[in-house]
């Protein structure tokens, strides 16, 4: 009798083991996204000097790279709600054509948040996911170069996302997260070179930013 309980014992616990694991892996619901991230903008701009259109001027926005995190949480199964927020970095705004070719405009520090909800195939090794969101871009702070008293307009976009998940071991993988974002704000100041007429600038960014690094479940 009791060699046939010691298995039927083994067994049960094994069941109960494996159950266990199950049910803490399905109450791991949050999960991170962390590491740097390269923020790539595709600016376009128009410019108007006095409430006249500067023929030919133009502006770009340099390139950053910060630090992200993306917090997100499973609000069903492999549909996840997430939001992105990073330190914010700051850009040189630089004239393009026309008479203010070369110029520094002026900096900006700005802020993105994303808040996204993405979906998870699972395809063996690796984890892919797509997905969709808003995007804030808040600015902290704006300094003047050739624009004095510059004033740049946080904004809100539209956002696409994509990526994949690379399981390690246990809860922790590595990752790499694009997402695109469609915002366009606008700028105001004065134009001192020019003996001080208004300036203003309505620009598309339409940033990429690429984020990689570690993610893990918990």
């Amino acid at each position: 009798m009791g060699s046939v309980l010691l298995p039927r014992s083994a067994a049960a616990l094994a069941i109960l083991a494996a159950a266990s694991a199950h049910a803490q892996t399905e109450d791991k619901r949050i999960w991170a996204h962390l590491g740097p991230v390269a923020v790539r903008f595709s600016t376009d701009t128009q410019l108007t000097v006095g409430g006249a259109p500067v023929d030919g001027a133009n502006a770009s926005a340099k390139n950053n790279v910060s630090a992200a995190i993306e917090l997100g949480y499973e609000v069903a199964p492999a549909v996840i709600m997430s939001m992105t927020v990073g330190y914010p970095p700051t850009t040189t705004l630089t004239g393009r054509g026309g008479p203010v070719d070369g110029l520094e405009l002026g900096k900006v520090k700005y802020g993105p948040a994303v808040l996204s909800v993405h979906y998870h195939f699972d395809a063996g090794a690796i984890k892919p996911y797509l997905g969709a969101g808003v995007n804030y871009t808040a600015v902290l702070e704006s300094k003047d170069g050739v624009v004095a008293d510059l004033d740049v307009k946080s904004a809100w976009g539209s956002v696409l996302q994509a990526g994949v998940d690379v399981p390690l071991s246990g809860d922790w993988s590595l990752f790499l997260d694009v997402k695109k974002i469609f915002v366009k704000t606008k700028a105001t100041g004065t134009v001192p070179a020019f003996g001080g007429p208004p300036a203003e600038a309505n620009i598309r960014l339409n940033p990429l930013l690429i984020h990689t690094g570690i993610s893990m479940r918990f």
